[in-house]
C-alpha cells in the first residue's frame, strides 16, 4: 500500500471520504483523476473503495484509516497498486539544507519524470549532477566536464570522514565505547541510536556499493535509443 497525501484529494463526500483523487495512474502512467465508488467501512478502523481512472477506466483500491471517532485520519489514505510516480528519496531534506537550487532541480526532475517527460527529466538530472559535483569541489574545477568532476570527487572530498566519526564514537573513550563497559546502563534511546548507526554504516559500506553495482549492470544491458534522424537501413 502506498501513502496518498491528503493534498491530492480533489473533492470529498459529505462524510469527508474522498470523492476524487488526482494521482499518476499505475496502469496507464498518466496523471489522472480517480472517481470513487461507494466507500465500505470495515471494523470501524478503516474504509475501502475502488476508484476508477478517468483515462483508462481501470480501478485502484483505496483504503482510508479512521480515528476512534470514525473520522478520517490525517494522511491516512493509501492505494494499491501504488501510484506510477516516483516518491522523493529518503533524506532529501539534507539536499535542501545544502543547496535550495539543487533541491529544486531534483524536484523538477522528479516532477517531469512523473509526467512521463523522460527526456526533459534526464536533462535536468544531468544539470543536477553537474551542480552537485561543482558544489562539492574547489572553485578551480568548476569548468571541468561532468566526467572529470566525478573523477575528482575522491581527491577533493573526504569520503572517509563518516568512518572516522563512527570510529571516535565507538572508541573506549567515545560516547558508545564508554557504555559498552556496562551494558545494563544502555537505555532504549541509546540502543536505538546505536542500531541506527550500524544501519547507516551498513548502508555506506554494503548497500550503496551493492545497489550501485546493480544499477551499473542494468545500465549496461539497457537498450540504447536511436538518435533522432538515424534509421536502420
Amino acid at each position: 500500500m502506498q501513502l496518498v497525501h491528503d493534498a491530492l484529494v480533489q473533492s470529498r463526500f459529505s462524510n469527508t471520504f474522498p470523492r476524487t483523487v488526482e494521482i499518476l495512474c499505475p496502469h496507464c502512467l498518466k496523471e489522472s483523476v480517480f472517481e470513487a465508488r461507494p466507500w465500505q467501512e470495515h471494523g470501524r478502523q478503516l474504509a475501502a473503495s475502488e476508484l476508477e481512472c478517468t483515462r483508462c477506466e481501470r480501478t485502484v483500491l483505496f483504503v482510508q484509516l479512521l480515528d476512534a471517532d470514525g473520522t478520517n485520519q490525517a494522511n491516512g489514505l493509501f492505494c494499491h497498486p501504488g501510484s506510477g510516480g516516483r516518491e522523493p528519496m529518503a533524506g532529501v531534506e539534507h539536499l535542501h539544507a545544502m543547496s535550495a537550487p539543487l533541491a529544486r532541480s531534483y524536484e523538477s526532475a522528479l516532477k517531469l519524470y512523473n509526467h512521463a517527460e523522460w527526456g526533459a527529466s534526464s536533462l535536468i538530472v544531468r544539470h543536477l549532477l553537474g551542480g552537485l559535483t561543482a558544489r562539492m569541489l574547489a572553485d578551480d574545477k568548476a569548468e571541468l566536464s561532468l566526467t572529470r568532476k566525478l573523477e575528482a570527487l575522491p581527491h577533493d572530498v573526504d569520503l572517509s570522514r563518516p568512518l572516522q566519526d563512527i570510529a571516535q564514537l565507538l572508541a573506549p573513550s567515545g560516547t558508545f565505547g564508554r557504555q559498552f563497559e556496562d551494558e545494563t546502563t544502555i537505555d532504549k534511546a541509546n540502543a536505538e541510536l546505536l542500531l541506527e548507526l550500524a544501519e547507516q554504516l551498513i548502508n555506506y559500506l554494503v548497500v550503496l556499493p551493492g545497489t550501485m553495482a546493480d544499477l551499473k549492470a542494468r545500465i549496461a544491458t539497457a537498450p540504447v535509443p536511436l538518435r533522432r534522424g538515424s534509421g536502420v537501413a
